[in-house]
This record gives structure tokens, sequence and C-alpha cells, in this order.
């Protein structure tokens, strides 16, 4: 009896062991989490783009970036993240910034067109027109904390921005 418990005991501390050690490896030497395991074959400075690109596939963008030019890659179908994976001049991988960080949402206002909506956060999740309103709706699913959520940015007839708002994800209670 005391020696299964003991047992048990071992093999549980044994479990909590191999989580902490994946949970740590699962973060960037700076200990900022991973938004896909795929990165933790990447080192800064001597990955290359040719690296990122057998990892990622072909991006859905590319853009310049102060130093070099930023690959854009989508996670996922209507994913919490698009990741703007930059690469120098030299064609090493430098790093990567999340397009749907929250501070990076904050700085879509009335006012701004769609070319500088898309190169801000890449391409939306979801669009639909609203023809009577005359009003086009591009919705994306973020991380905020420990929740996902969804930011609505709303146009005019002409591709200006009127309003944005960030929404409860309807995936969470069975919506699309």
């Amino acid at each position: 009896m005391v020696g299964s418990v003991h047992f048990r005991l071992r093999r549980w501390i044994a479990v909590c062991g191999a989580v902490a050690a994946f949970a740590i490896s699962a973060c960037d030497s700076s200990g900022r989490a991973y938004e896909d395991l795929r990165l933790a074959r990447l080192t800064e400075g001597k990955s290359t783009e040719q690296e990122v690109r057998q990892l990622f596939g072909e991006p859905t963008a590319v853009r310049d970036v102060a130093g070099g030019k930023g690959l854009v890659y989508p996670l996922g179908p209507e994913g919490p993240h698009t990741l703007l994976m930059k690469i120098g001049a030299d064609g090493k991988y430098l790093g990567r910034e999340d397009l749907l960080a929250r501070s990076n949402l904050d700085r879509i206002t009335p006012g701004m067109k769609e070319r500088d909506v898309l190169v801000a956060l890449g391409r939306p999740g979801h669009a639909k027109k609203n023809p009577l309103k005359r009003q086009t709706t591009w919705e994306w699913h973020f991380n905020d904390r420990v929740d996902t959520r969804m930011f609505v940015v709303t146009f005019d007839e002409s591709g200006t921005v009127v309003s944005t708002a960030v929404e409860e994800d309807p995936r969470r209670f069975g919506g699309r």
C-alpha cells in the first residue's frame, strides 16, 4: 500500500517535471511564449530566410521593414496570431512580431484606409459587405491575455475606417 502511494507520487512528480520542461522549452530566449512551436527551430541572427520559408511555407505578403523585409504568416484559418517574420538585408532571421497584438490593434483608428489596415494587421479572417449600410466589415480573432476575442473594423464605401470594436469571440459560445 505504502509502496504504491510512493510510486504514484514519484510518477506524479515526473509528469509535473516533464510538463514544466515543455512549458519552458515553448518560450524563446527572452522568455516570450512561442505563438507556434515551429519558432523553436529558428535562431535570431543565425537562421536564414530560406529556413523560415521551409518551416512556414510561402508568406501571404512580403513587405519592407526597417533594415530588411517582413514575411507575413497568418497562423491558421482565422487564427489568433499573424506573424511578421523579420529578415535582415543579409538574409538572416531577425525575430518576429505578432501583428494581432493588442497594442497594434489600438493603432487602427477612424480615417485610416483599407490598405493601411492590411499593412498593420494582415489579411482579415473574415470580411462581409453590408450593402444597406454601404459598409464593409473585417474581422480578426486575437488573443487578449487568456481569452480569444474578435477585432472588428468597419469601412465606409470609400474604404475608410469608420469604427473599430473588440467583441467576444462567438466561437466560444458555439457561433461561427
